[in-house]
């Protein structure tokens, strides 16, 4: 299935991009987009603990699933006050 990542901040000034085009297999989950998003893409790996992924205004556990045609968004680690 396909799908497209929208990095935010920094992580879009390291990837250079304000989308990717990504191909995984059918029944693919958030913890396994990740891994691949970390394999293409090493300028990633300092952020490998503190990745979150959004589709729509749900944040992502690891097990959720993916469909064909999802927006993910990719965001760096983030705080508030």
């Amino acid at each position: 299935m396909r799908l497209t990542v929208r990095p935010f901040a920094q992580l879009r000034e390291r990837l250079g991009t304000e989308a990717l085009e990504l191909e995984l297999p059918a029944g693919a989950t958030a913890a396994e987009l990740l891994e691949l998003l970390l394999a293409k893409q090493p300028a990633l790996a300092p952020f490998r603990e503190s990745l979150l992924l959004a589709r729509g205004a749900e944040m992502l556990a690891p097990g959720s699933a993916l469909a064909e045609g999802d927006t993910v968004a990719l965001y760096p680690p983030f705080s508030g006050g």
